[in-house]
């Protein structure tokens, strides 16, 4: 089937691969939409998949498996995406290789696989064992790599990597007097070198983080009348994306205590950063100096952080000083710090509540002490690492987003990000000849339109379907129905407390002025760019996540009752609903 683009003459056909696309691997040859369509719902672009997920992210996924013991490299083919490819513009995960992944780790199997993946869903096709799969010398390695973990008690590379960080953010050029062809070599030369550095910590730390919440978990499971695992983990108190959170309150104290900046917020909004910055009032010129570092520091932050071509608090001052708005309005007695504080006493009750259920068995006493040490450690250790990755990424987007830029001034492009629509390989060719891309990008962009109006397979086993066979995506007539009052949804508990409140259904972070003082935020997913409306809700419900999410771990860095892997919260509970959230428990009851 060939649909018609934009421009005369120029045509794709929507049953060939997508400009990123992958092969399926007949060795494992099973894979789902399931989990990662929720994080990458629509057609991916051809710059985020050459530069960041494609084969860049699937050989540092290989190389943590690998680290780890539970892979071999020549298990995988070279060159092409087996663990998270794309089939059609869409992204899948491997199920064959979690499965093996569940074989040869000890106490998992195939089966414990599939329900993290599917639950029970009788229409996935059953595990069939096959040469190789299962074999000891992997459930050796892997036992070791479990005893290295949780034998950890500090990770002082990731503080290093913070101060390299920081370096590389102090040394960017003036990207203003580069040349095109600087902007691409800058680009790559981030991409590929200390970013890529950062990125491959991330899959390694997916694995790890893991083990010792699992362990803590078969800990209390084994005791009666245990605490919930939330309580031992919250008020940490060095979760570095909690940070811009604790930042932002200090600036709205200050616009609290001055009536000029009260007058100046109050008038509006939009606008503000000028007014802030041309203003000669001292407190005025304070807060703007102040937001200028803010942003220095935490402006890499926003949303869709892994993505090179993205809304950060860089480039759009306007999403944080919102949220600021928000914040302000909020009483002293709110503080993230005061939250905090709370939660650190209840983490040290919860901790001697477990010590003295344990006391007589000095070995498990022991055992106890040390898991949750490493469990704390890569709490910090997850968060940090994505901080430090997505502080260098902003020096390679800034850079791409100056070339976009330049593209629109000369005719070339009509929106700065069109040049997400090209591989990372025809950037060269971009800078030499722009005249080439105009006609690609149109077409690349209607091409992506008529994928994302198509449903792709929910499992794909061998083959993949084409797109021409696949159902259009349903409209909103047929999605989730919101659920009645009296309904009890149940999801995970993240951050211990119950709050009630009216919800408020958000799925963009740059809608912070929807959100009233003591509602309830229910969003689709959170990064570190939504963490400044944690403080302005009385309680966060999240479609997707775990415990080691990042919705979860700053909700109880900050302590605001949290539960996340509510699945469709943000169609199933009606915006304005009174709704009240047990962070102890995962229920959410609908009033």
């Amino acid at each position: 089937m060939t649909d018609s683009v934009v421009d005369p003459g120029t045509t794709f056909d929507i049953d060939s691969p997508w400009v990123v696309d992958s092969t399926p691997n007949s060795r494992f040859p099973l894979y789902t939409r399931a989990n990662v369509s929720e994080v990458a719902p629509n057609v991916t672009a051809p710059l985020f998949a050459t530069t960041v997920a494609g084969w860049h992210g699937e050989s540092r996924w290989r190389t943590a498996l690998i680290n780890f013991g539970v892979f071999e490299e020549s298990e995988f083919r070279a060159g092409d995406a087996d663990i998270m490819p794309v089939f059609f513009g869409y992204h899948y995960l491997n199920v064959s290789v979690q499965r093996v992944l569940g074989v040869r780790s000890p106490g998992v199997d195939a089966h414990a696989m599939d329900v993290a993946f599917f639950g029970e869903n009788p229409d996935v096709p059953r595990y069939e064992p096959r040469p190789g799969d299962d074999d000891p010398k992997y459930e050796a390695r892997v036992k070791a790599s479990i005893d290295r973990v949780l034998a950890t008690r500090a990770r002082p590379d990731l503080d290093n990597d913070r101060v390299a960080a920081a370096e590389i953010r102090r040394a960017r050029p003036d990207l203003k007097r580069l040349t095109d062809q600087e902007l691409v070599a800058y680009f790559r030369d981030i991409t590929n070198g200390p970013f890529a550095h950062h990125h491959e910590k991330v899959y390694e730390l997916v694995h790890e983080s893991s083990i010792p919440v699992a362990a803590l978990h078969a800990i209390l499971a084994a005791i009666p009348d245990a605490p919930p695992l939330v309580s031992l983990v919250s008020g940490l108190g060095d979760i570095d994306s909690a940070e811009p959170t604790r930042a932002l309150w200090e600036l709205s104290r200050a616009i609290r205590r001055s009536p000029a900046l009260t007058a100046l917020f109050d008038e509006s909004t939009d606008g503000l950063p000028a007014r802030l910055a041309e203003s000669t009032d001292p407190e005025i010129a304070d807060l703007a100096r102040r937001f200028e570092e803010f942003l220095y520091d935490y402006g890499s932050r926003g949303i869709n952080e892994w993505d090179v071509c993205t809304t950060t608090w860089e480039t759009h001052p306007d999403v944080p000083l919102a949220m600021l708005e928000r914040m302000r309005l909020q009483p002293d007695d709110q503080s993230p710090t005061g939250h905090r504080q709370r939660l650190a006493e209840e983490r040290e009750r919860a901790t001697a509540s477990v010590r003295a259920a344990l006391a007589a068995d000095p070995a498990a006493l022991a055992a106890f002490d040390g898991i949750l040490q490493a469990t704390l450690v890569y709490m910090v250790a997850r968060e940090r690492n994505k901080t430090n990755a997505v502080r260098v990424l902003q020096e390679a987007r800034v850079a791409i987003r100056e070339l976009g830029l330049r593209m629109v001034d000369r005719g070339w492009f009509t929106a700065w990000d069109d040049i997400n629509m090209l591989r990372n390989d025809e950037l060269d060719a971009l800078t030499t000849d722009p005249s080439a891309f105009a006609d690609v990008v149109r077409a690349r962009h209607s091409w992506s339109t008529a994928l994302q109006q198509l449903e792709p397979p929910y499992v794909v086993h061998g083959s993949v379907p084409p797109p021409s066979t696949w159902a259009r995506k349903r409209g909103d007539e047929s999605a989730v129905q919101p659920t009645s009052p009296g309904t009890v949804l149940s999801g995970l508990p993240a951050c211990p407390g119950v709050a009630t409140g009216p919800a408020r259904v958000i799925s963009d972070p740059g809608d912070a002025r929807e959100l009233q003082i003591g509602e309830v935020l229910i969003a689709p997913m959170t990064d570190p760019g939504w963490t400044p409306l944690f403080a302005s809700a009385a309680a966060i419900v999240v479609d997707v996540g775990s415990q080691l999410s990042h919705a979860a771990i700053v909700s109880r860095e900050l302590g605001i009752p949290c539960v996340v892997g509510l699945a469709n919260a943000t169609k199933r509970i009606r915006d304005g609903a009174s709704v009240t959230v047990d962070g102890n428990t995962g229920q959410v009851t609908i009033h």
